[in-house]
């Protein structure tokens, strides 16, 4: 029988038990089925591995508190919530998880709607209106005439691909990447004496085949490369309808090229690169190939702030985990941690304009073009 009072040399004990008990408890996983766990921990692992901001982040706690938002979970699909947590502690905002494409819409709708719960929003007050160009998915060319000078205008769109297994794209890929390059040279039989390259609203995709399909207007050579976090790079380069990056440990990887053989515009045109706030990913790479170039200039507003680069790794379920891993810059060696600045900062329209509205951003383009080529005969 217990008395109504306990002795100190009672109490101190018991007391130590119970915080020993507390700390074990919280130590131990939540519940998880095993093949969830596995899943989760191999996904805690490519980011600990590969994400740019990897040397600042407390990866202990990261993985406890990941692990506390999969409570619950059984199966792979389940933890897609607790993933994207995750990818929220990574201190950049250009990772992001692709649901596999065995999913119905319905089930991937329902996922990236808890998922975009969790990744949260800037206040309403503070974000931007997007860019009336956003999205911009009609790849365009045509003839601009202005004050006697003919200009080739081309509309370069996102490359967005339509399966998380990527190998089932490529049919899609090769037909933007041989389109683009079809109508630069449809234009270039019509003797522009310069070029506007309009990625505005461009929000990204692959940037391979926009940079073989428009990489005749670029030029040939080293355009950009990617900075790893150790400061090693790996330059970006066109050359004969062929992108891809020069690797130090052996052959270059091509990972786009055109089918049409492929032609180089004499000399280095002159072009303009359009730019504003739907400019995003990719299409910043894109930009970024013409930055530090010869006779180029920017014209529009600052990107959307993803001038990083992304890493794909395909995950047992058909899910791919998509991981910053590196910083953009251009051929002279700038960083672009945060997107781009043009040359000539012009506010963007607050729609988009019809062919008989006035697009000021266009204009200015084609201002300093005919400029530029006024000693031409």
């Amino acid at each position: 029988m217990f008395g109504k009072r306990a002795r100190a040399s009672q109490v101190l004990p018991l007391l130590a038990l119970l915080s020993l008990i507390a700390t074990t408890t919280a130590a131990v996983p939540p519940d998880i089925s095993p093949e969830a766990k596995t899943y989760l921990e191999h996904a805690l692992d490519l980011m600990q591995q590969n994400a740019l901001n990897r040397s600042s982040i407390d990866w202990t706690q990261l993985r406890q508190q990941t692990l506390a938002h999969a409570e619950g979970t059984k199966t792979t699909f389940d933890t897609y919530p607790a993933i994207q947590f995750a990818l929220t502690q990574l201190k950049e905002h250009h990772s992001f998880l692709r649901l596999p494409d065995s999913m119905s819409a319905d089930q991937q709708k329902s996922i990236y709607t808890e998922m975009m719960k969790i990744k949260g929003e800037p206040a309403s007050s503070t974000q931007a209106s997007p860019s009336p160009f956003l999205p911009q998915k009609a790849m365009l060319g045509h003839i601009d005439r202005r004050g006697g000078k003919v200009f080739a205008h081309v509309v370069v769109p996102m490359c967005i691909p339509q399966y998380t297994d990527w190998q089932k794209n490529g049919p899609d890929f090769q037909q933007f990447a041989d389109k683009l390059h079809g109508i630069v040279m449809d234009l270039q039989a019509q003797k522009p004496e310069g070029w506007i390259i309009d990625l505005r609203g461009n929000g990204g995709g692959n940037m391979w085949p926009m940079l073989a399909g428009i990489g005749a207007v670029l030029g040939e050579g080293d355009a950009g490369a990617f900075e790893s976090p150790d400061g090693s790079k790996s330059p970006w380069f066109y050359k004969a309808g062929q992108a891809g990056t020069h690797s130090p440990q052996g052959p270059d990887t091509i990972s786009a090229y055109v089918n049409q053989t492929p032609f180089i515009l004499p000399g280095p045109p002159w072009v303009a690169v359009l730019l504003d706030r739907g400019t995003a990913s990719s299409g910043e790479a894109i930009a970024i190939s013409f930055a530090g170039r010869t006779h180029e200039r920017s014209f529009g507003e600052p990107t959307a702030g993803f001038s990083t680069s992304n890493q794909m790794y395909p995950l047992s379920d058909g899910a791919s985990l998509f991981l910053c891993a590196g910083i953009e810059l251009d051929r002279t060696g700038r960083r672009y941690p945060g997107g781009i600045d043009p040359d000539v900062q012009l506010p963007a329209p607050d729609s988009r304009p019809t062919e008989e509205e006035k697009d000021v951003v266009v204009q200015a383009a084609e201002d300093w073009l005919a400029s530029q080529t006024a000693a031409a005969p």
